[in-house]
């Protein structure tokens, strides 16, 4: 065993669908897509790293609030004997390998490693054993603009490495902001406006969106993702 873990937080695609929108007619299989796509991206990544790695979805998050739900799976991690742990979500797409595993270097140097979003939000968060409380962590103003700084006030200020800001994605709006778009990126752009050009058609509907006239989209769908 390893003595650093990275847990991938992510709800499953049914579920995902159910408080997200990735297309402009707010199709849930649309959604569900998306979702599969991310989640099967960040797994592999976490699977490139030097650490081992956990998918904590829906059925295995316990709580009944967010806060509740990603401090039990910190502690249970912890629980199997690991020194650190690392926590990422599926919805951070400028997350690429060289900087997770650079967090895992981090952390197990003793240091906590927290990556702010531009919501206030934070996209990663590695915290050795020895520096995780689990009540303070509870009580953070989870999925708010002032998460990322309530994690700031959690721990020695000594002990904290910052990682760049970096961009989370909630809608198919997020993810037209991004102005370099990695390959990540350009397959859901893609993957979205092949969707909803199929919709349009399948509904005889004179109105065309912009996204379908990118030069790239008709390449060809994106390789299909394992379910989860």
């Amino acid at each position: 065993m390893k003595k650093t873990a990275i847990i991938l937080f992510a709800h499953l695609p049914d579920f995902e669908a159910r408080v997200k929108s990735f297309s402009g007619f707010s199709s849930k299989k649309a959604t569900q897509k998306v979702s599969r796509v991310l989640t099967q991206h960040f797994y592999q990544l976490t699977k490139q790293t030097t650490a081992d790695s956990f998918l904590i979805d829906t059925y295995h998050q316990k709580g009944k609030s967010f806060g509740e739900r990603i401090t039990n799976a910190f502690a249970d991690v912890y629980a199997k004997g690991y020194e650190n742990v690392i926590c990422i979500g599926n919805d951070c797409p400028e997350l690429d390998l060289t900087q997770l595993q650079s967090a895992v270097n981090t952390v197990e140097k003793g240091n906590i490693v927290l990556g702010p979003t531009i919501d206030g939000g934070s996209y990663l968060i590695g915290i050795p054993k020895s520096e995780f409380n689990k009540k303070d962590f509870i009580g953070v103003k989870w999925q708010s603009s002032k998460t990322y700084q309530n994690l700031l006030k959690s721990f020695d200020q000594s002990l904290i490495t910052e990682l760049q800001i970096l961009s989370d994605i909630d809608s198919e709006k997020d993810l037209d902001k991004y102005q370099n778009r990695n390959k990540l990126v350009s397959i859901l752009i893609d993957l979205i406006a092949q969707f909803n050009f199929r919709l349009l058609s399948s509904r005889s509907c004179i109105y065309i969106p912009q996204t379908i006239f990118r030069n790239n989209l008709f390449r060809g769908p994106p390789a299909p993702a394992s379910s989860f």
